[in-house]
């Protein structure tokens, strides 16, 4: 899995997302970027997520998240279709969103290939039939 520091080198449009999110950018100047060492906190809030683009099996995915405070990585049904419904293998897990429905997978996906600006991750992810807002999260 990336990082979220990879994830700025690699994606740089999202650093000014980044700085402003963890209170790094002067709200009088956009421009000047600042730090207070005191009160500096190690890692990433939980809440922020990252937009990109992936590729897998040679097809780029866009609308995919970086999400650190994710439990699992899940692609949508049709981003699945669209490369070319790879065998899934039975998934275990019941996954419980934050208002307590409950869904079941249609499957994982073992060892799928995600990679993004050159750099090659292997994964599992749930593949799921539900609305969301993006093709694919990893978490």
């Amino acid at each position: 899995m990336m990082s979220a520091l990879e994830v700025l080198q690699t994606c740089p449009t999202q650093q000014k997302s980044l700085l402003f999110a963890i209170g790094a950018i002067d709200p009088a100047d956009s421009s000047l970027i600042t730090f207070d060492l005191e009160s500096h906190i190690p890692c990433l809030p939980h809440q922020i997520a990252f937009l990109i683009q992936v590729i897998i099996k040679g097809k780029t995915i866009r609308r995919t998240i970086i999400y650190e405070g994710a439990s699992t990585c899940i692609m949508f049904v049709l981003c699945w279709k669209a490369i070319n419904s790879p065998p899934l293998n039975q998934s275990p897990n019941t996954l419980e969103a934050f208002d307590g429905r409950g869904s079941c997978p249609y499957g994982i996906l073992t060892n799928l290939l995600i990679t993004l600006e050159g750099k090659t991750v292997e994964l599992e992810v749930e593949v799921v039939d539900v609305n969301l807002n993006y093709n694919l999260l990893l978490g």
